[in-house]
């Protein structure tokens, strides 16, 4: 199973660890493509500000493409995807801005793919069984090979033809949910999303964050590291509660019938992810509202950007990243 593999990064407002992002995709792959979401600051004149990132990547070899206006991820893959299509490509390797792909990370996957094949499993998708230092969520296996349990964007290896079956990515959810609902249409199609063993991508979850508990929670919480010792986690911009609570209850009634155990799990993980955020996080009456806000607008059917009125002086969030 061999053809041109196209990497497509995603990118909103990057810095400069873009263009390191693309030198190590290059060094893998046979194009890259770089699709700006409408960066407001591509036209600023800052040191190592927007622009001149942008115009580094184009220098290193890959083909950027502008979006006139922030659409969210799934337009700037979209947009990628069909570019890369028109080049030749006959794989797309989905990254992030700031996702780093270890030394040998396409051959592996491709590989990977290759064995699927081989034993009668229809893939869709492959992805790393590392994300930084943790392992990636999986649960059973396929003639021994182990399947990927909600697999984030970044480093997915897509076949091509995968895209004639099932379609693109969904651009009403913008942003977050986005690999999610793509991998249960897989799953409604007979496709499967596989883990590639030994592999790693170094990615951003968010923002570290820490909590000091109040005494009387400290000798339960804290275990005897003394004091000043805090509680550390990940949290996203508030904003992104919106999207989380809104795109998830969408597919839990999409998917709730073929998927349970899915909505199941999800549920749970995002229960205790976004409630801690709520409960120990910064900006937390921001968190709650917006939360509140996402699950009114999947009960009205809405769909795209967050309404401006919403977002009030919190600031937009990014249009990329992974799901939560």
């Amino acid at each position: 199973m061999t053809g041109p593999v196209v990497a497509v990064v995603a990118a909103f407002e990057p810095d400069g660890e873009l263009l390191e992002v693309v030198e190590r995709a290059l060094a893998q792959c046979d194009s890259a493509i770089v699709v700006d979401d409408g960066s407001p600051s591509r036209s600023a004149a800052a040191e190592r500000g927007v622009r001149e990132v942008l115009d580094a990547c184009a220098v290193a070899g890959a083909t950027v493409i502008e979006q006139p206006r922030n659409q969210g991820i799934a337009c700037a893959l979209n947009t990628g995807i069909r570019e890369a299509r028109r080049l030749g490509g006959r794989y797309v390797l989905t990254l992030d801005q700031d996702t780093h792909i270890e030394s040998g990370y396409v051959t592996k996957a491709l590989n990977h793919l290759t064995l699927a094949g081989s034993v009668g499993v229809e893939a869709a998708m492959v992805s790393p069984s590392l994300i930084n230092d943790d392992v990636a969520p999986f649960w059973f296996a396929d003639k021994g090979l182990t399947l990927a349990f909600e697999p984030i964007q970044s480093g997915l290896l897509i076949p091509c033809t995968v895209f004639d079956t099932i379609g693109l990515f969904e651009e009403d959810l913008f942003i977050d949910c986005v690999e999610t609902e793509f991998y249960l249409r897989a799953r409604a199609h007979g496709m499967s999303a596989l883990v590639v063993p030994g592999t790693r991508i170094r990615h951003r979850l968010g923002r570290t964050a820490s909590w000091e508990p109040p005494w009387p929670l400290r000798p339960i919480l804290l275990r005897g590291r003394g004091s000043g010792a805090t509680i550390e986690f990940t949290e996203h911009p508030p904003s992104r509660n919106y999207y989380i609570s809104r795109n998830r209850l969408v597919l839990y009634r999409r998917y709730a019938r073929a998927e349970p155990l899915w909505c199941v799990v999800s549920i749970a993980k995002d229960t205790l992810i976004r409630g801690r955020a709520m409960l120990i996080g910064t900006q937390r009456p921001a968190r709650i509202r917006l939360s509140v806000a996402g699950v009114r607008a999947a009960l009205a059917g809405d769909t795209g950007k967050i309404p401006d009125g919403l977002v009030r002086r919190r600031g937009h969030p990014r249009s990329v990243g992974g799901s939560a």
